[in-house]
């Protein structure tokens, strides 16, 4: 991928989203605490945002590199303990950091089939984050289906809006 000025610009507001979903998804938690996510299913509140996350780190690394996710990463991480209730911020910082290192290495590995790559490294995300938060945070998988549920909804936009903008570039 060559670097433009425009990719740098996309670049640096995804990583700003992508940063700002993990204090969001924090407050949500604290202030919604479970909520239904369809099909008679509950999650926490803060799973409609790690779905987002998942696919914007994908797009900061798509547009400033591989090292500028990591950085994104890393601060992410950082802001997890920050923003996050002491209760959960373990939780929240193991599950994200591994979480979204398997998503750049799984996107990494797929990226010339960008689609795919931002489909399956989000499934990857999806698994390994619901996994980890809720067996620190809870010490239980009761909500592992909302977990999943939740967090799907967010990497199948973040997949559509890609081949959508995709097909529109062709």
């Amino acid at each position: 991928m060559t670097t433009t000025p425009r990719n740098q610009v996309v670049g640096y507001l995804a990583a700003a989203a992508y940063m700002a979903t993990i204090p969001a998804a924090n407050i949500a938690l604290h202030r919604y605490g479970i909520v239904s996510v369809g099909f008679g299913v509950k999650a926490p509140s803060a799973v409609f945002l790690a779905g987002p996350a998942l696919v914007l780190r994908d797009l900061v690394q798509w547009a400033l590199g591989r090292k500028a996710a990591v950085i994104a990463l890393v601060f992410g991480v950082i802001l997890s303990f920050v923003a996050a209730d002491p209760a959960v911020a373990l939780a929240s910082a193991v599950a994200f950091a591994v979480s979204e290192a398997a998503d750049m290495a799984v996107f990494s590995r797929l990226t010339p089939h960008w689609i795919r790559a931002v489909f399956a490294g989000g499934v990857v995300g999806i698994l390994l984050d619901s996994l980890l938060f809720l067996s620190i945070a809870f010490g239980s998988l009761d909500f592992l289906g909302g977990q999943i549920i939740g967090k799907l909804y967010g990497v199948l936009l973040g997949s559509l809006v890609v081949a959508l903008r995709r097909r529109a570039a062709r």
